[in-house]
């Protein structure tokens, strides 16, 4: 008999909003404020949003309608509420650093500009190091579970959900004549 253990649920889901405003609301703001660095050593992110804005809500709407789904599955109660939520603008070259997001229970992020080659969300598997470091030798075939790094393509509009404690980053932006935008954001307790 085989068991699965300690398994990490991604979510991955289209959201079917309107990006155009979100969009040019982020290179708005873009052109105004520095923005700031943390796991971004090059592209631009900005300040946390002020979530009670009428342009972020029926983002919001839809991730909570996904955030409630995803939980679901772990299960989770549904006491918790959006903490905080930035964009991303990364131009070629430009990518995300491996990372977690601290004090917060559920991250995610919204891609509302991905065009090709534009780099893809990935995630570090909790034992990399071991496997890393055991396993490379003896790996017939790279699987989820034996993998120390995961990537999922992502397309314009997906949402995706995950653990805040789980490693993730971005990969590079090789599209030389677009950008790549996102929102992300974390989901904590509601207290």
């Amino acid at each position: 008999m085989i068991n699965t253990i300690f398994s990490i649920n991604i979510y991955k889901e289209k959201l079917a909003i309107k990006n155009k405003p979100l969009i040019d609301y982020v290179l708005n703001l873009q052109k105004q404020t520095g923005g700031r660095k943390i796991s971004n050593p090059t592209g631009w992110q900005s300040l946390n949003f002020d979530l009670s804005q009428d342009i972020f809500l029926n983002l919001n709407e839809e991730i909570h309608k996904h955030f409630l789904s995803y939980i679901k599955n772990i299960p989770l109660n549904n006491k918790f509420k959006i903490s905080s939520m930035w964009a991303n603008v990364n131009e070629y070259k430009d990518y995300n650093l491996i990372h977690t997001h601290g004090d917060s229970v559920i991250s995610g992020v919204y891609y509302l500009k991905n065009p090709k080659n534009s780099g893809n969300l990935f995630f570090a598997n909790p034992a990399s190091e071991g496997i890393e470091y055991l396993w490379e030798n003896c790996i017939e075939e790279y699987t989820q579970q034996n993998s120390a790094c995961w990537t999922i393509a992502v397309e314009e509009g997906d949402l995706v959900l995950f653990p805040s404690w789980l490693k993730h980053g971005v990969e590079p932006n090789l599209n030389k004549k677009e950008n790549r935008i996102s929102i992300a954001f974390n989901i904590n307790i509601n207290a």
